[in-house]
Protein backbone atom coordinates (compact mmCIF):
# COMPACT_ATOMS: atom_id res chain seq x y z
CA UNK A 1 0.00 0.00 0.00
CA UNK A 2 1.40 3.50 -0.96
CA UNK A 3 2.09 5.64 2.18
CA UNK A 4 2.35 8.48 -0.18
CA UNK A 5 -1.66 8.09 -1.67
CA UNK A 6 -4.88 9.09 -0.07
CA UNK A 7 -7.19 6.34 0.99
CA UNK A 8 -10.38 5.43 0.96
CA UNK A 9 -11.42 4.24 4.77
CA UNK A 10 -14.13 2.94 5.96
CA UNK A 11 -14.91 2.95 9.79
CA UNK A 12 -17.35 0.37 11.00
CA UNK A 13 -18.95 1.20 14.34
CA UNK A 14 -17.27 4.66 15.02
CA UNK A 15 -17.73 5.14 18.76
CA UNK A 16 -14.64 6.87 20.58
CA UNK A 17 -11.66 4.58 19.47
CA UNK A 18 -13.11 4.53 15.74
CA UNK A 19 -14.02 8.43 15.85
CA UNK A 20 -10.08 9.49 17.09
CA UNK A 21 -8.90 6.88 14.24
CA UNK A 22 -10.52 7.75 11.51
CA UNK A 23 -10.80 11.64 12.48
CA UNK A 24 -7.18 11.54 12.87
CA UNK A 25 -6.98 10.11 8.91
CA UNK A 26 -9.59 12.32 7.30
CA UNK A 27 -7.68 15.35 8.83
CA UNK A 28 -4.37 14.27 7.37
CA UNK A 29 -6.24 14.67 3.87
CA UNK A 30 -7.69 10.65 3.72
CA UNK A 31 -11.22 10.34 2.58
CA UNK A 32 -13.22 9.11 5.35
CA UNK A 33 -16.24 7.42 5.78
CA UNK A 34 -17.89 6.95 9.34
CA UNK A 35 -21.22 4.21 10.22
CA UNK A 36 -21.84 4.82 13.80
CA UNK A 37 -24.76 5.72 15.95
CA UNK A 38 -27.25 8.61 14.37
CA UNK A 39 -26.78 11.22 17.11
CA UNK A 40 -22.79 11.03 16.83
CA UNK A 41 -23.45 10.92 13.22
CA UNK A 42 -25.31 13.46 12.79
CA UNK A 43 -23.70 15.61 14.79
CA UNK A 44 -20.14 15.41 12.86
CA UNK A 45 -22.61 15.85 9.87
CA UNK A 46 -23.68 19.25 10.71
CA UNK A 47 -20.92 20.62 12.99
CA UNK A 48 -17.99 18.51 12.19
CA UNK A 49 -15.84 16.43 14.69
CA UNK A 50 -13.80 17.47 17.39
CA UNK A 51 -11.19 16.00 18.98
CA UNK A 52 -9.55 16.91 22.45
CA UNK A 53 -7.35 15.27 25.08
CA UNK A 54 -3.81 14.47 25.07
CA UNK A 55 -3.24 14.52 21.53
CA UNK A 56 -4.20 17.70 21.00
CA UNK A 57 -7.55 19.91 19.57
CA UNK A 58 -8.54 19.25 16.04
CA UNK A 59 -11.72 19.86 14.06
CA UNK A 60 -12.33 17.64 11.33
CA UNK A 61 -15.14 18.78 8.97
CA UNK A 62 -14.52 16.33 5.77
CA UNK A 63 -16.05 12.98 6.89
CA UNK A 64 -19.29 11.17 5.14
CA UNK A 65 -21.35 9.97 8.11
CA UNK A 66 -23.58 6.73 7.85
CA UNK A 67 -25.97 5.31 10.18
CA UNK A 68 -27.10 2.25 8.10
CA UNK A 69 -24.41 0.44 5.73
CA UNK A 70 -27.27 0.49 3.34
CA UNK A 71 -27.20 4.13 2.77
CA UNK A 72 -23.08 3.71 1.60
CA UNK A 73 -22.91 4.53 -1.60
CA UNK A 74 -21.39 1.60 -3.54
CA UNK A 75 -17.83 2.18 -3.99
CA UNK A 76 -14.25 1.24 -3.27
CA UNK A 77 -12.51 1.35 0.44
CA UNK A 78 -8.52 0.59 1.11
CA UNK A 79 -8.86 -0.17 4.30
CA UNK A 80 -11.82 -0.62 6.28
CA UNK A 81 -11.46 -0.36 10.52
CA UNK A 82 -13.94 -2.51 12.49
CA UNK A 83 -14.18 -0.57 15.69
CA UNK A 84 -17.79 -2.08 16.87
CA UNK A 85 -17.97 -3.76 20.14
CA UNK A 86 -16.58 -7.75 20.01
CA UNK A 87 -20.60 -8.93 20.02
CA UNK A 88 -21.42 -7.10 16.94
CA UNK A 89 -18.18 -8.00 14.69
CA UNK A 90 -20.15 -11.19 12.45
CA UNK A 91 -23.17 -8.95 12.12
CA UNK A 92 -21.12 -5.99 11.25
CA UNK A 93 -19.29 -7.90 8.20
CA UNK A 94 -22.32 -9.09 7.09
CA UNK A 95 -23.86 -5.60 6.70
CA UNK A 96 -20.91 -4.08 4.83
CA UNK A 97 -20.27 -7.22 2.63
CA UNK A 98 -21.50 -5.33 -0.59
CA UNK A 99 -18.77 -2.50 0.24
CA UNK A 100 -15.49 -4.80 0.99
CA UNK A 101 -13.56 -4.84 -2.43
CA UNK A 102 -11.22 -8.01 -3.45
CA UNK A 103 -8.00 -5.51 -2.56
CA UNK A 104 -9.90 -4.17 0.69
CA UNK A 105 -7.89 -4.37 4.34
CA UNK A 106 -9.90 -5.14 7.69
CA UNK A 107 -8.39 -3.92 10.80
CA UNK A 108 -10.08 -5.17 14.04
CA UNK A 109 -9.32 -2.39 16.51
CA UNK A 110 -11.49 -3.82 19.13
CA UNK A 111 -10.96 -5.53 22.70
CA UNK A 112 -11.12 -8.72 23.50
CA UNK A 113 -10.67 -12.19 21.46
CA UNK A 114 -11.64 -13.22 18.47
CA UNK A 115 -12.20 -10.85 16.23
CA UNK A 116 -9.24 -10.80 14.41
CA UNK A 117 -9.94 -14.38 13.46
CA UNK A 118 -13.95 -13.48 12.96
CA UNK A 119 -12.63 -10.87 10.02
CA UNK A 120 -9.99 -13.57 8.68
CA UNK A 121 -13.09 -16.57 8.54
CA UNK A 122 -14.80 -13.75 6.17
CA UNK A 123 -12.77 -11.96 4.12
CA UNK A 124 -9.21 -14.40 4.37
CA UNK A 125 -6.20 -14.14 6.83
CA UNK A 126 -3.98 -12.31 4.06
CA UNK A 127 -6.87 -9.35 3.79
CA UNK A 128 -6.78 -9.33 8.21
CA UNK A 129 -4.79 -7.15 10.53
CA UNK A 130 -5.45 -7.01 14.15
CA UNK A 131 -4.79 -3.75 15.81
CA UNK A 132 -3.58 -3.31 19.64
CA UNK A 133 -4.83 -0.09 20.90
CA UNK A 134 -4.06 1.20 24.36
CA UNK A 135 -5.05 5.02 24.40
CA UNK A 136 -8.08 6.06 26.33
CA UNK A 137 -10.92 8.09 24.35
CA UNK A 138 -14.87 9.07 25.21
CA UNK A 139 -17.48 10.19 23.45
CA UNK A 140 -17.99 13.98 25.58
CA UNK A 141 -21.12 14.72 23.73
CA UNK A 142 -22.21 13.88 19.75
CA UNK A 143 -19.29 15.18 17.79
CA UNK A 144 -16.82 15.53 19.81
CA UNK A 145 -14.29 12.66 21.37
CA UNK A 146 -11.59 12.93 24.01
CA UNK A 147 -8.32 10.80 24.39
CA UNK A 148 -7.92 10.59 27.79
CA UNK A 149 -4.73 8.73 27.62
CA UNK A 150 -2.10 7.60 25.09
CA UNK A 151 0.61 5.07 26.60
CA UNK A 152 1.96 4.11 23.69
CA UNK A 153 1.63 3.47 19.66
CA UNK A 154 -0.85 0.77 18.10
CA UNK A 155 0.40 -2.63 17.13
CA UNK A 156 -0.75 -3.67 13.81
CA UNK A 157 0.03 -7.16 12.80
CA UNK A 158 -1.40 -10.13 10.68
CA UNK A 159 -2.27 -13.58 12.27
CA UNK A 160 -1.35 -15.16 8.75
CA UNK A 161 -0.35 -14.21 5.07
CA UNK A 162 -0.20 -10.88 5.31
CA UNK A 163 3.90 -9.92 4.31
CA UNK A 164 5.21 -7.41 6.99
CA UNK A 165 6.02 -4.69 4.51
CA UNK A 166 2.54 -3.88 4.13
CA UNK A 167 1.81 -3.95 7.51
CA UNK A 168 4.77 -1.51 7.87
CA UNK A 169 3.38 0.64 4.80
CA UNK A 170 -0.13 1.22 6.71
CA UNK A 171 1.58 1.64 10.25
CA UNK A 172 3.52 4.70 8.26
CA UNK A 173 0.07 6.06 6.84
CA UNK A 174 -1.40 5.86 10.47
CA UNK A 175 1.60 7.64 11.91
CA UNK A 176 1.48 10.27 9.45
CA UNK A 177 -1.53 11.07 10.73
CA UNK A 178 -0.64 11.27 14.12
CA UNK A 179 -1.98 7.98 15.34
CA UNK A 180 1.64 6.61 16.43
CA UNK A 181 1.53 2.63 15.14
CA UNK A 182 4.12 -0.11 14.69
CA UNK A 183 4.01 -3.36 12.62
CA UNK A 184 4.31 -6.22 14.40
CA UNK A 185 5.13 -9.57 13.66
CA UNK A 186 3.56 -11.25 16.89
CA UNK A 187 0.19 -9.07 16.98
CA UNK A 188 -1.02 -11.97 19.11
CA UNK A 189 1.56 -10.75 21.86
CA UNK A 190 0.12 -7.63 22.31
CA UNK A 191 -3.96 -8.29 21.81
CA UNK A 192 -3.42 -10.77 24.97
CA UNK A 193 -1.45 -7.60 26.36
CA UNK A 194 -4.28 -5.84 25.97
CA UNK A 195 -6.07 -8.58 26.98
CA UNK A 196 -4.39 -8.68 30.38
CA UNK A 197 -4.92 -5.28 30.64
CA UNK A 198 -8.65 -4.94 29.96
CA UNK A 199 -9.55 -7.94 32.57
CA UNK A 200 -7.49 -5.61 35.12
CA UNK A 201 -9.38 -2.76 34.57
CA UNK A 202 -12.94 -2.87 32.70
CA UNK A 203 -14.99 -5.31 35.01
CA UNK A 204 -13.56 -4.18 38.83
CA UNK A 205 -14.36 -0.42 37.38
CA UNK A 206 -17.66 -1.27 36.03
CA UNK A 207 -18.51 -3.06 39.14
CA UNK A 208 -17.53 -0.89 41.35
CA UNK A 209 -18.38 2.41 39.51
CA UNK A 210 -14.73 3.33 39.93
CA UNK A 211 -12.15 5.36 37.29
CA UNK A 212 -8.75 4.20 37.10
CA UNK A 213 -7.11 6.75 40.17
CA UNK A 214 -9.82 5.11 42.47
CA UNK A 215 -9.02 1.39 41.46
CA UNK A 216 -5.36 2.06 42.21
CA UNK A 217 -5.80 3.64 45.45
CA UNK A 218 -7.36 0.73 46.96
CA UNK A 219 -5.03 -2.03 48.08
CA UNK A 220 -8.07 -4.20 48.11
CA UNK A 221 -8.16 -3.98 44.44
CA UNK A 222 -4.54 -4.44 44.06
CA UNK A 223 -5.31 -7.68 45.56
CA UNK A 224 -7.89 -8.69 43.25
CA UNK A 225 -6.40 -7.39 40.17
CA UNK A 226 -2.39 -9.78 41.16
CA UNK A 227 -5.02 -12.66 41.11
CA UNK A 228 -6.48 -11.63 37.75
CA UNK A 229 -2.63 -11.37 36.38
CA UNK A 230 -1.89 -14.50 37.61
CA UNK A 231 -5.22 -16.32 36.01
CA UNK A 232 -4.52 -14.79 32.56
CA UNK A 233 -0.46 -15.75 32.81
CA UNK A 234 -1.56 -19.08 33.32
CA UNK A 235 -4.15 -19.69 30.53
CA UNK A 236 -1.61 -17.80 28.06
CA UNK A 237 0.59 -20.33 28.85
CA UNK A 238 -1.18 -23.16 28.58
CA UNK A 239 -2.28 -21.79 24.95
CA UNK A 240 1.07 -21.36 23.97
CA UNK A 241 0.82 -17.36 23.65
CA UNK A 242 4.22 -15.95 24.81
CA UNK A 243 3.38 -12.24 26.53
CA UNK A 244 5.59 -9.24 26.58
CA UNK A 245 6.35 -10.79 30.26
CA UNK A 246 8.05 -13.10 31.51
CA UNK A 247 5.73 -13.32 35.06
CA UNK A 248 3.34 -11.82 36.53
CA UNK A 249 5.38 -10.18 39.03
CA UNK A 250 6.85 -8.71 35.88
CA UNK A 251 3.90 -7.29 34.82
CA UNK A 252 2.61 -5.58 37.99
CA UNK A 253 4.81 -2.85 38.44
CA UNK A 254 3.80 -2.12 34.63
CA UNK A 255 0.77 -1.68 35.51
CA UNK A 256 0.62 0.03 38.92
CA UNK A 257 3.42 2.07 38.09
CA UNK A 258 3.32 3.07 34.37
CA UNK A 259 -0.69 2.37 32.91
CA UNK A 260 -2.19 2.71 35.34
CA UNK A 261 -0.75 6.34 36.59
CA UNK A 262 -1.00 7.67 33.41
CA UNK A 263 -5.06 7.20 32.94
CA UNK A 264 -6.38 8.17 35.92
CA UNK A 265 -8.88 10.02 35.12
CA UNK A 266 -10.23 7.45 32.90
CA UNK A 267 -13.04 4.78 33.58
CA UNK A 268 -13.77 1.60 31.47
CA UNK A 269 -15.92 1.47 28.15
CA UNK A 270 -17.43 -1.64 30.18
CA UNK A 271 -18.32 0.69 32.99
CA UNK A 272 -19.43 3.20 30.31
CA UNK A 273 -21.83 0.80 28.80
CA UNK A 274 -23.10 -0.61 32.00
CA UNK A 275 -24.37 3.01 33.29
CA UNK A 276 -26.12 3.54 29.87
CA UNK A 277 -27.92 0.46 30.55
CA UNK A 278 -25.84 -1.36 27.25
CA UNK A 279 -24.55 -5.11 26.96
CA UNK A 280 -20.91 -5.15 27.93
CA UNK A 281 -18.12 -6.77 26.21
CA UNK A 282 -17.37 -9.17 29.12
CA UNK A 283 -17.25 -12.35 27.10
CA UNK A 284 -14.88 -11.25 25.52
CA UNK A 285 -12.46 -10.52 28.27
CA UNK A 286 -12.58 -12.05 31.63
CA UNK A 287 -15.46 -14.21 30.43
CA UNK A 288 -12.64 -14.94 27.66
CA UNK A 289 -10.30 -16.13 29.98
CA UNK A 290 -13.06 -17.71 32.54
CA UNK A 291 -14.02 -20.48 29.05
CA UNK A 292 -10.26 -21.07 28.11
CA UNK A 293 -9.60 -22.24 31.24
CA UNK A 294 -11.79 -24.54 31.47
CA UNK A 295 -11.07 -25.98 28.29
CA UNK A 296 -7.83 -26.27 29.04
CA UNK A 297 -8.67 -28.11 32.72
CA UNK A 298 -7.16 -24.69 34.39
CA UNK A 299 -8.97 -22.87 37.08
CA UNK A 300 -9.74 -19.24 36.92
CA UNK A 301 -11.66 -18.34 40.26
CA UNK A 302 -10.98 -14.66 39.97
CA UNK A 303 -12.15 -14.14 36.63
CA UNK A 304 -15.03 -16.58 36.63
CA UNK A 305 -16.64 -14.38 39.61
CA UNK A 306 -16.26 -10.86 37.60
CA UNK A 307 -17.72 -12.69 34.88
CA UNK A 308 -21.01 -13.44 36.96
CA UNK A 309 -20.99 -10.47 38.44
CA UNK A 310 -20.58 -7.98 35.49
CA UNK A 311 -23.39 -9.99 33.73
CA UNK A 312 -25.90 -10.32 36.55
CA UNK A 313 -25.49 -6.47 37.23
CA UNK A 314 -25.54 -6.34 33.09
CA UNK A 315 -29.38 -7.78 33.78
CA UNK A 316 -30.23 -5.37 36.53
CA UNK A 317 -28.95 -2.57 34.48
CA UNK A 318 -30.73 -3.37 31.01
CA UNK A 319 -34.09 -4.17 33.47
CA UNK A 320 -33.74 -0.55 34.50
CA UNK A 321 -33.41 0.84 31.32
CA UNK A 322 -36.21 -1.13 29.70
CA UNK A 323 -33.93 -3.56 27.36
CA UNK A 324 -34.89 -6.72 28.64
Amino acid sequence: MDAMKKLSVLVVGAGAVGSVVGGMLANAGHHVSMLGRHSHMSAIAQRGLEISGVIGKHKVRSIATYTSATDIPQQHFDLILITTKSYDTQQALQEIVRLISPDSVLISLQNGLGNMEAIAGFVGAERTLGGSVMFGAVIKAPGSVEVTANPESIKLGSIGAMPLKQVESIAQIFSEAEVPSEATPEIMKYIWGKLLLNCCLNALSAILEFNYRELWESPEVREIQSSIIREVFAVARAKGIELAWHEPKEYEPVLFDFIIPQSFAHSSSMFQDMKRGKRTEIDSINGAIAKLSKELGLSTPTNDLLTKLVRAKEKQQRKRFGKE
